[in-house]
């Protein structure tokens, strides 16, 4: 009778084993129980497949070893919620940021303590999930608050800006009528000319871009656009000793955009890969259908030094650049992101630096726009 009872006790505790693996195996999220010597316990699949190694690999491993090839626990420099949670007895959270590849990907860490009836960690469950996509969506989100802010500021600045321009060209224009040509004077007054309808320009850009949406829905040849923007730009790729290769797709339905905006976006494109590639180089533009999403792409690709890491969530903020005092203010892939978001489109872009593949260094901007109705 008491060796029936140890085996329906035994019974029930590998029913009760079987039915915590499969709980823990059916969660997503990766896994971990760790004792006071930082050596792991148990896993979860989640976690196994993250690590890429079989469970017998893995329990008995120290996780700082296992992780992070280290030979003590984390350092400071590497926050670790595991070792937080022992020292405090409390829940504690980090966010990680990985380098995958030319990606960034971002780990929301959560350590809970398992107490004894005094009230010590005796052991830590760590779980980690990846937030990457809910992370870029929220930096999205506010993306989007930082444009419609810059929006209001750059209506009433332009508003601001025009007068005192309109007066220094109207002065200019009567100057230069009582200024005889080919004179030191009459090329000093075209200078001032020139550069007050480059600020008129720039005022123009703000005001585009901080305006709403257009009702009217516009429908344009993204080929032919192209070939108008390297109609302007040829001399200047020859002059900076760069080659330029073209793909562009036959039968390219129409996309949907305003023509001008378009080149707008696709100058502002070369002209950043220019930047990019000082002493010459390679940019490739191509054109292609994306048949499963209905959208035109078009590709940008260089061979420049790359966007490093701690740049890249922020090259699309309005007045951020890497650029020296003088060579840019900051504004052009803000208003490209303003330009082609109008249009229900997207920009997008994947990059390598030359410290992380000095063979494959460079950066390619994706423009995708809906197909035209």
């Amino acid at each position: 009778m008491k060796k029936e009872q140890e085996l329906n006790s035994m019974k029930g505790l590998l029913e009760a084993n079987r039915f915590l693996n499969s709980v823990l195996d059916g969660i997503k999220d990766a896994i971990m129980v760790v004792d006071r010597d930082y050596r792991i316990e148990g896993i979860n699949k989640s976690f196994a497949k993250k690590v890429d190694k079989p469970r017998h690999e893995i329990i008995g491993k120290c996780c700082y070893r296992l992780l992070h090839h280290l030979n003590k626990p984390c350092v400071y420099n590497h926050p670790c919620p595991v070792k937080d949670a022992f020292k405090t007895g409390k829940t504690a959270e980090v966010l990680h940021i990985y380098l995958e590849g030319p990606n960034i990907a971002y780990s929301r860490i959560i350590a809970y303590p398992i107490l004894d009836d005094q009230g010590k960690v005796i052991r830590v469950i760590e779980l980690e999930r990846d937030v990457t996509e809910w992370k870029k969506t929220g930096d999205h989100l506010y993306n989007i608050q930082k444009l419609a802010f810059l929006g209001k500021l750059a209506a009433d600045l332009s508003h601001e800006f025009n007068n005192p321009l309109a007066v220094i060209l109207g002065f200019v224009d009567l100057l230069l009528e009582k200024t005889k040509q080919g004179t030191q004077g009459y090329e000093i007054l075209k200078t001032i000319e020139r550069q007050a309808f480059n600020c008129k320009r720039i005022v123009e850009n703000l005001i585009n871009f901080a305006a709403s949406p257009d009702v009217t829905k516009y429908s344009t040849d993204v080929n032919a656009n192209l070939e108008r923007v390297f109609s302007v730009v040829m001399d200047i790729l020859r002059t900076e000793k760069i080659v330029i290769e073209k793909n562009l797709a036959e039968d390219l339905p129409r996309a949907k955009g305003n023509p001008g905006h378009l080149r707008q976006v696709f100058m502002n494109l070369i002209t950043n890969a220019v930047a990019a590639m000082r002493g010459g180089g390679l940019l490739t533009i191509s054109t292609r259908y994306n048949s499963p999403k209905n959208r035109v792409e078009v590709l940008f690709k260089d061979t420049g030094h790359g966007i490093k890491a701690e740049y890249r969530n922020e090259i699309f903020d309005p007045f951020f650049t890497t650029r020296e005092v003088g060579e840019g203010g900051g504004l052009g892939l803000s208003v490209c992101y303003g330009l082609v978001s109008k249009n229900d489109g997207e920009i997008t872009f994947e990059t390598v630096t030359e410290d992380e593949d000095r063979e494959n260094k460079g950066t390619t901007f994706t423009v995708s726009l809906p197909v035209a109705p």
